[in-house]
């Protein structure tokens, strides 16, 4: 009897125990994400975490000031440093004011958006900048360091030219704050016969096309409070629809300009496009029908420019990929001769300093920027009287090394 008391008792215990590791094993799966719709782009595994739905996921939430978004050239929306959604009427002639959790500055909103052109000639000074993906810190401390701008974030850079390469958007919590700025500084450049050239990048066109996956979460959620639609693809895709100032202006934006001898774009120019035989500006108008929303989709060519050889997302001047070889010497020759052009400024691939390749002939641009003002770790490239530099956010100017 009291064998049997045991053996039950024993088999009660292994049962329990069974129990216990199943039901660890279950809650640990269920605290892992479900995956969806997996997609291989530029040689990287995305997630879509969209349709998960586990218990433990927090509610997305806004963070500190934001804004203004303006819809449908009649509403005004800002998030307050308190988290709290604002809405008013629009006045259009009225200056609109612009925050960070930190700083604060004035604009006035354009009266109409223009094409930019593709070719330009060399000014006597011309700064460049790229992949700065809403760190405004780091932007507007460079701006101000190198006499671009003053306290007020007004144009103070007379007739010279301000170049941003792309990926200014995504990642950084104050991408909203760093388009505005961008927006203001280009129409107080115009005035004094500056320019400002805002060139796309592949962050921006993602936006365009509702890819959310880089945004911070208080994108995601202002994109859905303003636009109603809980799909979080189609929120962001009407935060920069021509529903929207910002989205009406972006549009405008080239992916490729020429300056004198200079071709500027975010991620490069393949061999390959010499088979299209596309002018810049060609370039720019079949991308730009595709984020316009004005151009079948399965364009050959418009395909191409999407592709991962295409100028947004090019990475051969720097490096091998895994559906192409870094770029060969002759065949730099040939693209440069094709757009008669002696050298090109490129983002998106991340080096350690800016320096150049190929004898001087690629000049990259893409690096790890500091994330507070002035230290001296954000940096660009001067080029001023037909010499280049390096310049920092600490006022620092060095000749850059060919």
């Amino acid at each position: 009897m009291k064998s049997n008391f045991l053996k039950h008792t024993h088999l009660i215990f292994i049962h329990a125990l069974i129990c216990f590791v199943f039901s660890s094993q279950m809650k640990s799966f269920a605290q892992q994400p479900v995956i969806y719709n997996t997609s291989k782009t530029d040689s990287v595994i995305y997630i879509d975490y969209s349709k998960a739905k586990q218990k433990h996921i927090k509610p997305i939430m806004f963070d500190g000031s934001d804004g203004p978004y303006i819809i449908s050239d009649s509403l005004l929306y800002s998030v307050n440093s308190e988290n709290k959604l604002l809405v008013s009427p629009l006045f259009r002639n009225d200056s609109l004011v612009v925050r960070t959790n930190n700083n604060a500055f004035y604009l006035n909103l354009k009266s109409n958006y223009t094409i930019p052109e593709t070719v330009y000639a060399l000014p006597e000074k011309l700064v460049v900048i790229s992949d700065i993906e809403g760190n405004y810190e780091a932007f507007s401390g460079f701006l101000y360091s190198n006499e671009i701008i003053d306290i007020n974030h007004n144009w103070i850079y007379g007739n010279g030219h301000l170049v941003l390469v792309g990926d200014f958007m995504d990642r950084g919590k104050n991408v909203t704050q760093i388009l505005w700025l961008i927006y203001k500084l280009e129409q107080q450049a115009k005035k004094q016969n500056g320019v400002v050239h805002f060139i796309l990048g592949n962050h921006e066109i993602l936006n365009f096309h509702g890819d959310y996956r880089y945004n911070q979460d208080k994108y995601i959620k202002v994109a859905q409070e303003i636009s109603q639609l809980k799909d979080k693809k189609e929120a962001i895709k009407y935060l920069y629809s021509k529903e929207t100032e910002l989205g009406k202006w972006l549009v405008t934006k080239n992916v490729i300009e020429k300056i004198g001898d200079y071709i500027f774009v975010h991620g490069g120019l393949s061999p390959d496009i010499l088979d299209y035989k596309l002018g810049l500006e060609d370039i720019n108008n079949l991308v730009r029908l595709r984020f316009s929303g004005l151009k079948n989709p399965e364009d050959k060519v418009i395909n191409f420019l999407y592709s991962s050889r295409g100028p947004f997302w090019y990475r051969g001047f720097v490096m091998d990929r895994y559906t192409y070889d870094k770029i060969k010497t002759f065949e730099l020759d040939a693209v440069l001769k094709y757009y008669n052009a002696k050298k090109i400024v490129i983002g998106h691939t991340p080096v350690e300093t800016i320096s150049t390749d190929f004898n001087g002939r690629i000049i990259r641009t893409d690096i790890r920027h500091g994330t507070k003002k002035f230290s001296g770790r954000t940096k660009g490239l001067l080029i001023e009287n037909r010499q280049e530099f390096v310049i920092d956010d600490n006022c620092k100017k060095t000749a850059l090394q060919h």
